[in-house]
C-alpha cells in the first residue's frame, strides 16, 4: 500500500510544468515546491505545479493560471502597448494583481526578480531580487 503525500511534489511534476510553460522555474521556487507544493504562505496562495498524486490540491496549478486567468487579464491590455511577455505569475494578490517572476530582470542570484503586477495599469513594482528573498520579506503579504 502506498502512502499519499499531502504536501510537496516531484522533479517530474516540476519538469512537466516547465515544459507546459515553456520556461524553467527559478531554482529557489523549485526547491520550495519540492517541499511545499500546494501550501499557502499565510493568506497568500502560491500556485502549485500540477501533481497527479495530489490532483485536488494542485488542480489550480501555475500552468492553469497562466493559460486561463492570466491570459484573460492580458486580453484587457491588448493593443495598449503593455508588454507582459517576460512575466510568469506565481501567486494572485488581492482582486486581480499577481506576484510574478520577471524573466527580463535577473537578480544577483541569477534568478528572475519578483514583481507585483497591477491589473489596473499593467505595470509592475519590484518586490524582491528572487523568490528566496521574497519568502524572507518582513511584512510580506499573506
Amino acid at each position: 500500500m502506498s502512502k499519499s503525500k499531502s504536501i510537496g511534489t516531484t522533479p517530474d511534476a516540476i519538469a512537466a510544468a516547465e515544459q507546459a510553460l515553456g520556461r524553467a522555474l527559478p531554482a529557489s521556487y523549485v526547491q520550495w515546491l519540492l517541499v511545499n507544493n500546494g501550501r499557502a504562505l499565510g493568506a497568500l496562495t502560491l500556485f502549485p505545479v500540477y501533481d497527479a498524486d495530489n490532483a485536488r490540491k494542485t488542480w489550480e496549478s501555475i500552468d492553469r493560471h497562466y493559460r486561463e486567468g492570466w491570459q484573460a487579464w492580458l486580453d484587457n491590455f491588448a493593443g495598449s502597448g503593455v508588454d507582459c511577455a517576460s512575466l510568469l505569475p506565481f501567486a494572485q494578490f488581492g482582486t486581480g494583481d499577481y506576484y510574478c517572476f520577471d524573466y527580463a530582470r535577473i537578480g544577483p542570484s541569477g534568478e528572475p526578480t519578483v514583481v507585483l503586477w497591477s491589473h489596473e495599469t499593467g505595470t509592475t513594482t519590484a518586490v524582491a531580487p528572487d523568490f528566496a528573498a521574497f519568502l524572507a520579506l518582513p511584512g510580506r503579504p499573506g
